[in-house]
């Protein structure tokens, strides 16, 4: 029974594959358990190591079920297909796009960088039928099903662009009342992109990764980096998302320039 609760608590389910953290001998009977327990999971994989490179990936192993990485996840009213190997998606960043997509209001421009198969994108779209959204993500398999997510959930004021957020700052200039900055590692190295595709007045949604006590020194930089270039920077709030490690957690801050 011990093993069964822990194998119960101890994977992520993307849809019809789970994804499990377990070592190599004892996957197989693992992937068994969660099969049985749950008849919507055709596939089971086992992670492979940690999430990483340009695109946020990791490798997956494949355990039982069905053998196929293709994944069908649904997410507040919104349906997600995307190979689970060759993009990024967290399913525990669920809550946050809903609270951001309801701070979101029918008719802005925004624009979501870093902004994988779409989830944030189209999670806007959908509730903000007036909006017009783009989406700009540098992985080239995560665009293509972003455009497919797009498709599927009926949201063509969507608009994917696929490459570096940096080529995009010209065209989009001072385009957005609302930009989200969902990359946690190294947002900051793309504040001066976001403050060019800053309308006059602008919502930004910030994602970082810090120590809960240095959460005030993030701030302060945001303040610092805005202010220095004649914007003003007022403060709506900050959240903890998640915890990341040990000593770090992900940090929302919202805020607006103008």
């Amino acid at each position: 029974m011990k093993d069964r609760g822990r194998a119960a608590r101890g994977y992520d389910l993307y849809g019809n594959i789970a994804v499990i953290d377990s070592s190599p001998s004892r996957a197989k009977g693992v992937g068994a358990m969660v099969l049985r327990e749950n008849k919507n999971i055709e596939t089971v994989l086992r992670k492979g190591g940690a999430v990483s490179g340009r695109y946020r990936t990791r490798k997956l192993v494949y355990v039982s079920g069905k053998r196929s990485y293709a994944a069908k996840y649904r997410e507040n009213g919104c349906t997600f297909v995307f190979d689970i190997r060759k993009t990024f998606f967290s399913t525990r960043l669920a809550y946050e796009r809903l609270r951001v997509a309801k701070l979101a209001k029918d008719g802005e421009r925004v624009i979501v960088m870093f902004a994988g198969v779409g989830p944030y994108s189209i999670e806007i779209a959908k509730m903000h039928k007036k909006s017009r959204v783009i989406s700009i993500e540098i992985n080239a398999a995560a665009s293509k099903y972003a455009r497919e997510n797009a498709r599927i959930n009926k949201t063509p004021n969507v608009t994917v662009e696929q490459g570096d957020v940096r080529r995009f700052a010209s065209k989009y200039a001072h385009f957005a009342d609302r930009i989200l900055m969902p990359l946690p590692m190294s947002s900051r190295r793309f504040l001066t992109v976001a403050l060019k595709m800053c309308s006059g007045r602008c919502a930004i949604h910030y994602y970082a990764f810090c120590k809960e006590a240095k959460v005030r020194d993030e701030i302060r930089m945001l303040r610092s980096f805005f202010e220095k270039r004649k914007r003003k920077f007022k403060l709506i709030g900050w959240r903890k998302v998640r915890p990341y490690s040990a000593k770090e957690i992900e940090i929302a801050v919202d805020f607006l320039v103008h």
